[in-house]
């Protein structure tokens, strides 16, 4: 029998963290795992980006993160970046359908 209301997972980016140590932080909300997720982070016009590429290829994709788990990405924050951000989460719900969710983000 096929659910009309599958169980998937809700995952979020926000900012975390005060002052000098700020992250990036992907957090499921949803009541089933999230699948290979994936953190896109970007900043607006021609700065420089907020976090270090090595670190987000280190720590991304994450192969599953459960219902109310969270994961996060030393955010490098300063003139040269600005401060408005565009994070992309995407992943894929236990019933195979993929989800992107495009945040903005001012620390």
């Amino acid at each position: 029998m096929q659910a009309d209301n599958p169980v998937t997972a809700d995952v979020l980016v926000f900012l975390s963290g005060v002052g000098g140590d700020r992250h990036f932080t992907v957090e499921n909300e949803g009541p089933a795992p999230a699948r290979n997720v994936e953190l896109t982070i970007e900043s607006e016009g021609d700065k420089n980006p907020p976090v270090l590429g090595s670190e987000l290829e280190r720590k991304f994709p994450i192969a599953e993160l459960g219902a109310g788990e969270k994961r996060s990405v030393q955010a490098i924050i300063t003139t040269g970046t600005g401060i408005h951000f565009n994070a992309i989460v995407a992943w894929q719900n236990p019933d195979g359908s993929q989800r992107e969710v495009s945040t903005r983000l001012t620390p």
